[in-house]
């Protein structure tokens, strides 16, 4: 009985399944054609679930997800042994071309608790030369709860990493390491910022896009625009 117990036991403390997914960010064109996602099982147990489509929509506060049949999966039900690759084809229902880049999310949902989910990007629309993010930046004033307002007026999403206050010395202090955030195209962003003496007055800030250049952000009329082209 002592074993079985102690089998059961390191059973339970087994981690739950985690997929490794190739790519991370997806891209469909503008015009038809299709994409594809690989999902990894390494083990030890099974992965199963279902994949959901959602528009992905953006407001200055809130990102708001609802689901849609604009683009389709294959397949849409997912059991994944361990140890195997699994391929889901993306493609949208209709094939006609989008004027302006469109957004959606992913949703890996599994259907036993214990499961990781996972949400990843995917953007239709045309990456070529003239597609581009032109963020304007602009400081809400509060004297304990500042905010940096970032609006895109280009025709292709930010994705921005370390987001970075330069002051007026030129001392950096980074707000947000890693990924910081998205602003969809044609949308709007607000990031809540630590109260500082200054007010972040005399300084400006600056973050690297998925091209991995960095951009300054200034305030309080910058307009900087990323140059490159990136389906990430």
């Amino acid at each position: 009985m002592r074993t079985l117990l102690s089998v059961l036991a390191l059973l339970l403390a087994l981690p739950a399944a985690a997929l490794d997914l190739q790519p991370t960010t997806l891209q469909l064109p503008a015009a038809g054609g299709r994409s594809e996602l690989w999902l990894h099982n390494p083990g030890p147990g099974h992965w199963q679930g279902e994949v959901r489509i959602l528009v992905w929509e953006q407001q200055a506060d809130a990102e708001t997800l609802r689901p849609s049949d604009q683009i389709l999966a294959s397949p849409t039900r997912l059991d994944i042994a361990p140890g195997t690759r699994q391929r889901i084809w993306l493609l949208p229902r209709q094939p006609a071309p989008v004027a302006a880049e469109r957004a959606y999310r992913v949703v890996l949902a599994p259907s036993a608790p214990g499961l990781a989910r996972y949400s990843l990007p995917l953007f239709r629309g045309n990456p070529g030369p003239l597609a581009q993010p032109r963020l304007h930046a602009g400081i809400e004033p509060h004297p304990s709860h500042p905010s940096l307002r970032l609006e895109n007026a280009g025709t292709l999403h930010a994705r921005l990493h370390e987001l970075t206050f330069v002051a007026n010395d030129g001392r950096l202090t980074v707000l947000l390491p890693g990924l910081a955030g998205y602003v969809l195209a044609g949308r709007e962003r607000h990031w809540a910022l630590p109260a500082r003496g200054d007010g972040y007055a005399g300084g400006h800030f600056q973050a690297r896009l998925q091209d991995g250049r960095v951009v300054e952000l200034t305030t309080p009329d910058p307009a900087i625009a990323a140059s490159a082209p990136s389906g990430l």
